[in-house]
C-alpha cells in the first residue's frame, strides 16, 4: 500500500503551493485509490496552466502528475477555440470555468491517448481525474528531459536526424491519429539525449476542424524555422494535406516513416 498524505501534512502542501487545494486533493488521493499512482514526489515543473509534479507509480518507476491549476483565471478565452468546432465537443456547454479546467485535461488525456496509439512519439497516459493527468515521466533518474528549446540547436549532435523524427511524428499525428497539435514548437518536444518526445496536447484538435489547416501550416511553418531547414513549408504543408485524404491501409517502414501509398512523405 503506497503512503497516502493527508490534508494536515504541511510539507505536502508546500511543495504544491497554489496548484493543490480540497479539490484538487480529492482527485490526487482518487488517482491513488485507482492504483493509477503510489507515492507523490514534488514538484520539477511549473507552466502558464499547469504545475508538473513528480511521482511513483506501483512498480516503483517514475510518473508525472500535470496538475491544472484549479485557479481557472489561467485559462483565457483562447482555449475556446481548441473546443468549440472539435467534433468530440459538438454541443458541449461549459458550466463555469472550473469545468473548462476538467474539460481541458480530459481533452489533453484523450489526445495523448490518441497520438500514443498511433505510435506517435509521447510519454504514455495512465490516466486522469478532474483536474489532474498522469503520464510517462521521461528522464534520466528523477532528472526530467530538457524542452528542446533549453537543448538549443547547436547542442544537437545531429540536429537533421531530430528533425527528421519530429517530422515523422507529425504525419503520424496528422494521419495516423487523426489529428493536429496546434502548438507544436521546440517548447512542446522534450529531449532527452536521444530522441524527441512531443507533449503538451491540450490544443490539439481532430482532423475536420474549421482551423485544422491553419493549425497544421502553423506546425510545420514552427519546426521548419527552428531546425533552419531549407524544405519548403508550403511544399511540406501541401503534401501532408494530400496524404491525409489517402483511404488506403497505412504502413511504417523500418526507419519509422509512415508509408502512405507506398510512399515517405519526402518521396518525389
Amino acid at each position: 500500500m503506497g503512503r497516502f498524505r493527508s490534508e494536515k501534512d504541511s510539507d505536502y502542501y508546500k511543495v504544491l503551493d497554489d496548484a493543490i487545494n480540497s479539490y484538487t486533493w480529492a482527485a490526487v488521493v482518487k488517482l491513488q485509490e485507482r492504483k493509477v499512482i503510489d507515492e507523490v514526489l514534488g514538484p520539477i515543473g511549473q507552466g502558464k496552466e499547469a504545475k508538473i509534479v513528480l511521482a511513483k507509480r506501483h512498480d516503483g518507476s517514475y510518473a508525472v502528475l500535470k496538475i491544472f491549476y484549479p485557479v481557472p483565471v489561467r485559462f483565457t478565452k483562447s482555449r475556446y477555440g481548441y473546443i468549440f468546432g472539435d467534433p468530440r465537443f459538438r454541443n458541449l456547454k461549459i458550466s463555469d470555468q472550473l469545468h473548462l479546467v476538467e474539460i481541458w485535461c480530459r481533452k489533453e488525456y484523450g489526445n495523448l491517448s490518441r497520438a500514443y496509439e498511433a505510435g506517435v512519439q509521447v510519454p504514455r497516459p495512465y490516466g486522469f481525474y478532474r483536474n489532474v493527468m498522469v503520464m510517462q515521466f521521461i528522464g534520466v533518474g528523477n532528472m526530467p528531459a530538457p524542452r528542446l528549446e533549453e537543448v538549443g540547436l547547436n547542442n544537437l549532435d545531429d540536429p537533421q536526424a531530430v528533425f527528421y523524427e519530429i517530422l515523422k511524428n507529425l504525419e503520424k499525428t496528422y494521419i495516423a491519429a487523426g489529428l493536429v497539435h496546434g502548438d507544436l514548437s521546440p517548447f512542446n518536444v522534450l529531449y532527452d539525449g536521444e530522441k524527441p518526445w512531443i507533449i503538451d496536447w491540450g490544443s490539439a484538435v481532430r482532423r475536420g476542424h474549421p482551423k485544422e489547416h491553419e493549425y497544421l501550416r502553423r506546425d510545420v511553418e514552427r519546426i521548419l524555422q527552428f531546425f533552419k531547414n531549407p524544405l519548403d513549408p508550403h511544399y511540406l504543408f501541401k503534401r501532408l494535406v494530400e496524404r491525409g485524404s489517402y483511404r488506403g491501409p497505412l504502413d511504417v517502414d523500418q526507419e519509422g516513416w509512415l508509408l502512405v501509398g507506398g510512399k515517405r512523405l519526402l518521396d518525389d
